[in-house]
């Protein structure tokens, strides 16, 4: 139609094209192979992580400190027993276990701790509205906003939320954004290490990225 002419391809040119387009998309799929793992880890840090940028570290360490406390400090937990709102003393023993107490004179006199958390497998949140999110798609039949909580009076607006979605929920606030910050960056790091304990990146990563790559795992 118009001016252009179309001819025929004679076998020449259709095996020209033929090699031509194998040697593209060899070389694309070699590329691909590379670059889907590192996509692939990346959207699953994206998930567990809630965002793709890199994470405050408070507590990388290179070596544990043995019997040692890695971090405390004050946070006011919700009790939901008695619908109260309580200041606690938590402290992050060298196997990121989170311990909390009445008191740090309680801690200091070696009384058994209130409660111990582990915090593998949980997904840290600042905002409510991300946590009913989370609450609302693991029990569909259940709705609710952030702006009209019926189970949850916060004494401040710097939340920190510890969401399992087959464990309990942990609720917690402070009286300043920095403290939100340095509590968030310490229970995410706790997350990653405990998500990430017995995990040997030297023999299950370049399995994991078989795997990926070929669909299918070995043992």
């Amino acid at each position: 139609m118009g001016d252009v002419i179309s001819t025929h391809l004679d076998e020449n040119r259709r095996q020209f094209i033929t090699e031509r387009t194998g040697k593209i998309l060899d070389e694309f799929f070699q590329f691909f192979e590379e670059q889907y793992p590192l996509a692939l880890f990346n959207k699953i840090r994206y998930e567990v992580e809630e965002n793709g940028g890199p994470q405050p570290q408070l507590l990388q360490r290179k070596t544990r400190l043995k019997g040692k406390v890695i971090f405390s400090g004050n946070l006011y937990q919700y009790m939901e027993v008695s619908r109260k709102w309580k200041n606690r003393y938590f402290v992050v023993h060298e196997d990121y276990d989170v311990a909390f107490y009445d008191g740090k004179m309680a801690f200091d006199r070696g009384v058994t701790p209130k409660g111990i958390i582990n915090c593998a497998g949980y997904k840290v949140l600042k905002s409510m509205d991300r946590y009913l999110e989370l609450i609302n798609n693991s029990m569909p039949g259940i709705k609710g906003k952030a702006s009209s909580s019926p189970f949850l009076k916060w004494p401040t607006e710097y939340r920190t939320i510890l969401y399992h979605p087959y464990g309990h929920h942990y609720y917690f606030c402070v009286v300043s954004e920095k403290e939100q910050q340095k509590w968030h960056a310490v229970f995410q790091d706790c997350v990653r290490h405990l998500n990430n304990e017995d995990f040997d990146s030297k023999k299950l990563i370049p399995l994991l990225m078989k795997a990926v790559i070929n669909g299918v795992y070995e043992s």
